[in-house]
């Protein structure tokens, strides 16, 4: 919302003002937009844990023969959550329903 009044203020600006001063202008609210994304980004971005990041829920079916691998759950090395997930079938191959430590 204030990147779009900041857009706004700037072609006011050329409209009531020369351009040489309106492309001042513009460059001074460029920089104060870049300074104030860049401290909000800093500021407000949640930690995700590993965990919340990798999550399976109601995954579907996978099946594999031979040397082949099947997951539907978490393949992962840190910390996952797997829940309702669907069947792996593993013919020979290594199948993962839950969460493990890479597959």
């Amino acid at each position: 919302m204030v990147s779009g009044a900041l857009v706004v203020a700037t072609g006011a600006t050329w409209v009531v003002m020369d351009l040489n001063t309106a492309a001042q202008a513009a460059s001074v609210i460029a920089c104060v937009t870049g300074i104030a994304v860049m401290l909000f980004t800093l500021l407000h971005t949640p930690d995700a844990s590993p965990e919340a990041t990798r999550r399976a829920v109601r995954t579907g079916e996978a099946t594999v023969t031979g040397d082949g691998r099947a997951n539907t759950g978490v393949a992962s090395t840190t910390a996952g959550h797997a829940e309702d997930t669907g069947d792996a079938k593993g013919f020979g191959g290594k199948a993962n329903t839950g969460v493990t430590d890479g597959l």
